[in-house]
């Protein structure tokens, strides 16, 4: 099954990749789409500019889909907890809290250019990086699942309440478009924000698998995993930097979306029954893609014209699979 789980997650991209270019206000043929997808036929009309608007749009969602399910992959081997994400444990709002400063406090005293996706990128990433620190120091004083969850989910209040008192005191267009941004969407993305920050995420993900065989030591304790060869405190370094990398990349480019790192990870374990993170971490990319390009999808055409924030849909999905998560391991233990 662990084989199989490569070329069904694949094929599962792919059909829903191609349906989200095809599927949307204007309904486009679908032999038209592939034809120019695979650059057989160039159309100069109104079918080229909607596909190449709706490929960038789309590409956003499959890199930040693949950033979270990897992000959460990572958290969930680290801290041992099948409830471990970037959302819930307050790590994607440390970025977007890091990122406010930067884009509010930043670009006002001219420090940095404002929406210059390196600088946002780079704010993003401490934000990220020291909230799993504080996170990973909650971990010393709660051994529940419940206890590290509420942990995070306070410590993502606060950061939220920070962000609100930085963005309510910038001017009104700045106060807009952040609010928008923080509601989680593809519908603003464009090639000028997400190549930039393709190399992060790539050094983030070559992280994450270099990573990858300490976690699976770690998993059976941290003393045996040193007793193994193991160096465990780089391992956690290298684990945090990855998480915060590819989690910096994914709020760069469509802000904070929910769910999606708590739910790949636990799909990819499902369908490959194996629990090497070897294997773990290129699932949760392929699954973690297919959920946002799918919630994307579902955002855009469930209540045309309307374009409803991704994170809405993710969290009428992600809430009932976390309370399910909590029933079986059987709430506090």
């Amino acid at each position: 099954m662990r084989l199989s789980a490569f070329p069904l997650l694949m094929s599962f991209l792919f059909v829903s990749f191609v349906s989200a270019v095809m599927v949307g206000s204007v309904r486009l043929p679908a032999t038209s789409v592939l034809m120019h997808l695979f650059g057989l036929e160039r159309d100069a009309g109104l079918l080229g500019t909607v596909v190449d608007l709706r490929i960038v749009r789309t590409v956003a969602a499959v890199l930040t889909g693949a950033s979270l399910g990897v992000a959460g992959c990572v958290l969930q081997s680290l801290f041992r907890n099948p409830l471990a994400d970037p959302f819930i444990l307050g790590i994607s709002s440390g970025s977007t809290l890091a990122i406010a400063v930067a884009l509010v406090l930043g670009a006002g005293l001219g420090l940095v250019h404002a929406y210059d996706p390196y600088s946002l990128y780079i704010a993003g990433a401490v934000g990220a990086a020291l909230t799993s620190l504080i996170v990973i120091g909650f971990t010393s004083f709660t051994r529940t699942v419940v206890g590290l969850v509420l942990a995070g989910v306070m410590l993502g209040y606060l950061n939220a309440g920070m962000t609100t008192i930085i963005i309510t005191t910038s001017d009104v267009e700045t106060m807009r478009a952040f609010s928008f941004w923080t509601l989680g969407s593809f519908s603003a993305a464009k090639w000028s924000v997400v190549e930039p920050v393709l190399p992060f995420m790539a050094a983030g993900f070559v992280a994450a698998f270099l990573a990858a065989k300490p976690l699976n030591a770690m998993a059976f304790g941290e003393e045996l995993a040193s007793s193994m060869g193991v160096w465990v405190r780089a391992a956690r370094v290298l684990s945090v930097a990855a998480s915060s990398s590819v989690v910096a990349a994914a709020t760069v480019v469509a802000g904070p979306v929910g769910f999606i790192g708590l739910a790949a990870p636990h799909i990819s374990r499902l369908i490959s029954r194996t629990v090497d993170n070897r294997y773990i971490l290129l699932l949760s990319a392929l699954a973690g893609a297919t959920l946002a390009v799918v919630a994307d999808i579902t955002a855009r055409n469930i209540m045309p014209p309307l374009d409803l924030p991704v994170t809405a849909i993710t969290s009428i999905f992600g809430a009932p699979l976390t309370l399910l998560l909590i029933m079986r391991r059987g709430g506090t233990r």
